[in-house]
């Protein structure tokens, strides 16, 4: 949580220190999608972008961080272990306590209609996923471990669709949704759907 103070005091100095800066907040649902879905539920995430262009331009380039907590779909998940005496496999189950994700993103968007009221926007964002989990693990004569604080990353792309909304010269009204999808990481490949909207403001 620390880290997640210093980064948004950082992403405020940049937008008060430059011309044309833009600010974000975003509120949103994750839903998890393919194997992902049967074992997190959808849940709400929260977002604060930092963007670079005028407010006439079609592109805009920019960061962001979030977060979002995530529940399990169930109590206790029944698994197996292999090992044991016999070497075969062994009934178990999984725990999980704790599912946070600190999504620390670079963000790419192209606005169609600069001129307009409303316009259609194009993105495409690259994240990187801090996931740190607390669980317990049990499989009988094999694995007992109880994990708190464990942390793995992912990367991740997000194409996105939304529109804007221009309410003066210095704020509008967000939304859209797209799908992320890793491609890398130190844990099993993740998607997920996400929507949002939001309120920006640029800082002249």
């Amino acid at each position: 949580m620390r880290s997640f103070v210093r980064i948004t005091y950082l992403f405020i100095f940049f937008s008060i220190s430059k011309s044309y800066a833009q600010d974000e907040l975003n509120i949103g649902l994750v839903m998890p999608a393919g194997y992902t879905s049967y074992i997190l539920k959808p849940a709400p995430c929260f977002e604060f972008a930092y963007g670079t262009g005028e407010f006439d331009d079609h592109y805009h380039f920019g960061f962001s961080i979030g977060y979002s907590r995530m529940f399990p779909t169930q109590d206790t998940f029944r698994t197996y272990g292999l090992g044991g005496q016999t070497g075969g496999l062994l009934p178990g189950y999984e725990v999980i306590h704790k599912y946070t994700v600190l999504p620390i993103g670079l963000r790419n968007e192209y606005v169609l209609l600069t001129d307009k009221k409303v316009s259609p926007i194009i993105a495409c964002d690259v994240y990187f996923y801090v996931i740190t989990i607390d669980e317990d693990d049990y499989a009988e004569t094999a694995i007992q471990s109880s994990e708190q604080g464990d942390n793995y990353w992912l990367l991740s792309i997000l194409p996105r669709l939304g529109l804007q909304y221009k309410l003066n010269d210095s704020w509008l009204l967000t939304g859209g949704f797209g799908r992320s999808m890793s491609f890398a990481g130190i844990v099993q490949a993740q998607a997920f759907w996400k929507a949002y909207v939001g309120i920006k403001y640029y800082v002249k």
